[in-house]
């Protein structure tokens, strides 16, 4: 299992080397190839995502806290087991539906209407239904019940944090949350531009779709990531 956090400074300090260089030749570089997870980026991806992800720094608790906004958000995705080292840490394990490392996918609700969402603009993931129509999110109770670090306060991040991690580099966010599957997360939005509340928004961290957002009935079943407060 990959272990990122040693290669952490390391890793910046080519990065500024990187920079110092391309003003001088005025030319982009890039990775070599692909390994462990990493992407060729252009040089300025390379350059924004450290700037971005510098505010993150672990807690060696499984948790990840952004000085720049204070969310802290969890590591590893949720059916992920945090693994911490000397090292560095990772995220591998069990849970249901797995795929990928150990993590598991939810649904966003168990029907495709605004049951298990606000009605108010954003259209926030609720467990108690403004519709007078009984819904159940299973993305909701996963992580309203976690405990990581012994906090009670964990939510569904939602679509603008979810778009924040995906708008730079994708190879530092890898750093910094290790084991992200290549696939749709969930945001805790529903899709307010559908009058008949039947979809919700995910956002992508695949390789070649990374940051890009989606639509999906909210009956589908995709990752998600807990982030407080």
């Amino acid at each position: 299992m990959k272990k990122f956090e040693r290669f952490h400074l390391s890793y910046q300090a080519a990065l500024l080397i990187l920079s110092l260089g391309l003003s001088v030749i005025g030319c982009e570089e890039k990775p070599a190839k692909n390994t462990l997870g990493f992407q060729n980026e252009d040089a300025s991806l390379l350059i924004a995502g450290a700037i971005f992800f510098s505010a993150f720094h672990s807690n060696g608790d499984g948790t990840i806290t952004n000085s720049a906004t204070g969310l802290t958000w969890k590591v590893c995705s949720q059916g992920q087991t945090y693994v911490n080292t000397s090292g560095g840490y990772s995220c591998e394990g069990g849970g249901i539906s797995n795929s990928g490392f150990g993590a598991a996918q939810y649904q966003y609700c168990n029907q495709n209407s605004s049951a298990c969402n606000t009605v108010s603009t954003p259209q926030t993931l609720t467990n108690v239904s403004q519709i007078g129509v009984g819904g159940s999110s299973e993305a909701f109770n996963n992580c309203s019940s976690d405990r990581t670090a012994g906090k009670t306060d964990w939510r569904v991040a939602t679509y603008g944090e979810l778009k924040a991690l995906g708008s730079s580099g994708r190879n530092e966010m890898l750093l910094k949350f290790p084991d992200t599957i290549e696939d749709y997360y969930w945001s805790s939005w529903a899709n307010e531009q559908d009058s008949s509340g039947q979809t919700a928004r995910a956002v992508s961290f695949a390789q070649n779709q990374f940051g890009t957002d989606f639509m999906a009935s909210k009956t589908s079943r995709y990752y998600i990531r807990c982030v407080r407060p």
